[in-house]
């Protein structure tokens, strides 16, 4: 139990990763909210594409709701021009740590709501990293007392929660595989390929390349099974992460998935090998 405590509350852990992690998300969401200003007109517009039509499901829950149900489409505007503004201020200084970054989580809740037919399953990650974001800290400082103690605690825990987002998710994705016939047969990969509605740089489908596909079938099917338990293993930890970067850049690419990418790669940075630190 010491040592339980001592890991949560006496010492901010992994510090650089903190940084890189805060860093890429609040970049990812200034390139994410360019792309929504760029289709404006498409998705918040008065012609957009989203279909609104709400009722009311209680106080606490319609706050996430606050865009959707907006008749105003000006209001959509302003809520993309803060979150722009607001992502750079975090990006580049200290100031308004925990309600900057709860104020870009809110947006970024309400946005996706608004434009829900465009969501992935990015998006939905997006969502869970942003909260977890509000509480791993920029600074770390050692003089506020007690409540550093309580502010340390709620870093290492966020962590914690960002890691094991990622090896569940991994887990369960794989687990679902096992259900479909496609991906237990080896097709699975070879039939996206196929469809050239997915692909950001569409090519065309060579029978030839078929024992290739099988093996990204079962590779990607077994890399999401075992990388809960093999990530942990410092011999192969690099490797393994390295093997995953080149799997989500195919899948961002080839398979019209890059928000996905670009969010899973992101957590990476709690993984990768890093150099003792110094506390």
């Amino acid at each position: 139990m010491e040592k339980l405590r001592s890991y949560f509350f006496f010492n901010y852990r992994f510090k650089n990763a903190s940084l890189w992690f805060k860093r890429l998300l609040y970049i990812y969401v200034i390139i994410r909210t360019t792309h929504w200003l760029v289709y404006y007109e498409l998705l918040f517009g008065e012609h957009s594409i989203v279909l609104s039509q709400y009722e009311s499901i209680g106080f606490i829950k319609d706050l996430a709701f606050l865009l959707y149900k907006s008749a105003s489409s000006h209001v959509n505007l302003y809520a993309l021009i803060v979150l722009l503004l607001f992502s750079f201020l975090r990006l580049f200084t200290h100031h308004l740590s925990f309600l900057g970054d709860l104020l870009i989580w809110f947006l970024v809740l309400n946005i996706h709501n608004k434009v829900y037919p465009s969501l992935t399953g990015g998006d939905m990650l997006l969502n869970q990293f942003l909260v977890f974001n509000c509480f791993i800290s920029k600074q770390f400082s050692k003089t506020l007392g007690g409540f550093n103690s309580f502010c340390t605690a709620l870093h290492n825990f966020a962590i914690i929660a960002v890691i094991a987002q990622i090896c569940l998710l991994y887990f369960m994705a794989g687990l679902a595989k096992l259900g479909d016939e496609s991906w237990v047969y080896g097709k699975a990969i070879s039939l996206v390929s196929q469809i050239r509605h997915f692909s950001i740089y569409p090519t065309n489908y060579y029978p030839i390349l078929d024992p290739f596909y099988v093996f990204l079938n079962y590779l990607v099917l077994f890399y999401q099974l075992l990388f809960p338990f093999l990530v942990w293993i410092k011999q192969i930890k690099k490797p393994l992460l390295l093997i995953g970067i080149f799997m989500h850049i195919y899948i961002g690419l080839m398979m019209g998935l890059p928000e996905f990418s670009a969010v899973m790669m992101i957590g990476y940075v709690f993984f990768w090998p890093q150099k003792p630190e110094v506390n």
